[in-house]
């Protein structure tokens, strides 16, 4: 029927023009992010699960760099206590000479004075040794690996000074000498003791790493599979929305010049 008051081709041809370019303009938002889910809108359901995901990927990141910070710390541990078995284990060496009888009051003498330098320089490692200014030595503290409270990896490291270390004897006398050597002896066994601690701790933080780097790569896929866009899909969607518009702009042109025909009739 022709009308002059409602050209209903005309508005059936803009409703879907609008709809071509709601499709283009969400298209070429796809294309521009390299996202499937631009706005809740675009996938309510996907957008909750990819968004909680991203949360978890980055809490493994960051569970992943307190695990490589332990065992940087760790490192930096070790490698002070392998330098003090060395010295104390030069410091037995002393105390085994000056317990012999073979040794004059003067040599021990000599051995005491190098035996001193060494108990200060034990003390100094032990002082000295920091990881981000704090304390190595002596302290214990807690490596968060996870999203739970539970997922904490605790490393305590033994103090290093002849105190704590009960290293307190001379070696001026035969006697002193041997009870020094007894004393540098537990000491070598505490610290010894204690790396084998903090070498069972680092591989169990590397086996962490190894496993957060692995859950994070597949949470990752996951995510990606929800989020991201086909961008060989949204290129052809492109192609089609664009041949869309043309068409319906070209659709609307036509339906409007109809009614010029209707204005012939009253001529």
């Amino acid at each position: 029927m022709a009308s002059i008051l409602n050209n209903v081709p005309a508005l059936n041809a803009k409703r879907n023009l609008g709809l071509s370019e709601i499709g283009l303009n969400r298209t070429l938002g796809r294309l521009a992010t390299g996202e499937r889910i631009n706005m809740a809108a675009d996938d309510a359901a996907g957008l909750q699960i990819s968004s909680n995901l991203r949360a978890d990927i980055r809490i493994l990141n960051q569970a992943r760099r307190n695990a490589n910070d332990g065992v940087g710390r760790i490192q930096v541990a070790e490698g002070v206590m392998e330098e003090a078995v060395n010295i104390l284990t030069r410091a037995a060496e002393l105390a085994e000479q000056a317990a012999s009888g073979t040794t004059t009051d003067a040599g021990r003498a000599a051995l005491d004075q190098e035996f001193t330098e060494i108990k200060v320089a034990l003390n100094a490692l032990g002082r000295d040794t920091k990881f981000d200014g704090d304390d190595i030595f002596g302290t214990s503290f807690d490596i968060r690996v996870g999203e739970s409270i539970a997922e904490v990896v605790t490393v305590t490291t033994v103090p290093i000074d002849s105190t704590n270390l009960t290293v307190t004897e001379t070696l001026l006398t035969s006697d002193n000498a041997s009870l020094a050597l007894a004393q540098i002896t537990s000491a070598i066994e505490t610290i010894s003791s204690n790396r084998g601690a903090l070498g069972a701790k680092q591989q169990r933080l590397n086996t962490t790493i190894n496993s957060l780097s692995i859950t994070s790569e597949n949470i990752t896929a996951a995510e990606s599979q929800i989020r991201d866009a086909d961008i060989a899909t949204e290129v052809v969607n492109l192609t089609k929305y664009q041949v869309l518009q043309q068409t319906g702009v070209s659709a609307l042109a036509q339906a409007n010049q109809s009614t010029q025909a209707v204005l012939s009739l009253l001529q």
